[in-house]
């Protein structure tokens, strides 16, 4: 996905403690959220969920299934 682009969650590939983790943030299954930037190949993602900005790492960030809006 690209830079100030939304979506929405539809599912989290990860076990529950980082489906605990990301709902504590405000990201979960059915939530919109929009990706703000991302640094390199590798380097972390920036997403805005609800008012809040959060980096997440890219492994993190791509067990983070979102269907574009």
């Amino acid at each position: 996905m690209k830079a100030n682009h939304k979506g929405k969650v539809i599912e989290i590939l990860g076990g529950t403690n980082l489906q605990e983790r990301l709902m504590n943030m405000g990201v979960y299954v059915g939530k919109e959220v929009t990706k703000l930037s991302h640094i390199g190949l590798r380097g972390p993602i920036v997403i805005k969920s609800g008012r809040s900005n959060f980096a997440l790492g890219h492994g993190v960030a791509a067990k983070v299934i979102l269907e574009r809006e």
